[in-house]
């Protein structure tokens, strides 16, 4: 897992590399797989996206009601079927971003997919540091690269309906 550590400066410039304890992660998909926070259909919707991933057939349906006003994100939902990790993700994914602008929800996608594939991701700004520690544990899931389209295929289809305003479909 990946935490931002504080400088001597007091300044939060980096991440580096904690281990994750792998029943806390186990629990915490399990927990998401099967109890998923907000898996249901909004009345209201400002965007929607189906993505799907066609290696495993894990599918993602997200509806996001977005302020048109104040880009907040006032309401998501998805619905879901695929392995556990997918679902997980999906469940995380609508349970962090809930009351987020859409760009900082965005900005938060690409941070995880820079640090799932080893980029070297900016730092994030510091309003997004109690986010970042619900979506970190994703960040120890390294089984194999397949995995990696498991975890992002939610975040992926976030952005993608943010982007696109209606109702859309993406392939991860």
């Amino acid at each position: 897992m990946y935490q931002n550590v504080t400088t001597s400066s007091g300044s939060k410039s980096f991440w580096k590399l904690k281990l994750v304890d792998t029943e806390f992660l186990k629990e915490l998909i399990t927990d998401h797989a099967n109890r998923p926070r907000n898996q249901r259909h909004l009345a209201r919707y400002t965007c929607k996206c189906t993505g799907k991933n066609p290696l495993c057939g894990d599918e993602v349906s997200l509806e996001i009601d977005v302020d048109q006003n104040s880009d907040v994100i006032n309401d998501i939902a998805f619905r879901a079927r695929g392995c556990p990790i997918s679902r997980a993700s999906a469940s995380i994914v609508t349970e962090t971003c809930l009351g987020m602008t859409s760009a900082d929800a965005g900005l938060l996608a690409k941070h995880l997919r820079e640090t799932l594939t080893e980029q070297c991701p900016p730092t994030l700004p510091d309003q997004l540091s109690s986010a970042w520690s619900k979506v970190t544990p994703l960040t120890a899931i390294r089984v194999n690269p397949a995995r990696i389209k498991c975890i992002t295929l939610a975040w992926h289809t976030l952005c993608h309906a943010l982007d696109n305003p209606g109702s859309t479909e993406t392939v991860d």
